[in-house]
């Protein structure tokens, strides 16, 4: 999976009408809730066999965060 497909489907696992942006800053994110965490979890877990706790997904801060925890299966 590319970053921009990436990116896509986190846009889309959390149900927003934009695409995020790799630098974006987390908090400012209103529909990152605790819906969105386990949206973001399950990306992780169909997409990349990945299976990601919640604390680790709530400690991300920026978008970039969570492209670093699958950057094994992501291509620039």
């Amino acid at each position: 999976m590319t970053k921009k497909e990436f990116l896509e489907e986190l846009s889309n696992a959390m149900q927003l009408d934009y695409t995020l942006k790799e630098d974006q800053d987390l908090n400012e994110v209103e529909e990152y809730d605790s819906l969105a965490l386990l949206s973001v979890s399950a990306l992780f877990s169909e997409h990349f066999n990945l299976e990601i706790e919640g604390r680790v997904l709530r400690n991300c801060q920026k978008v970039s965060d969570l492209i670093a925890l699958a950057k094994d299966h992501i291509k620039d």
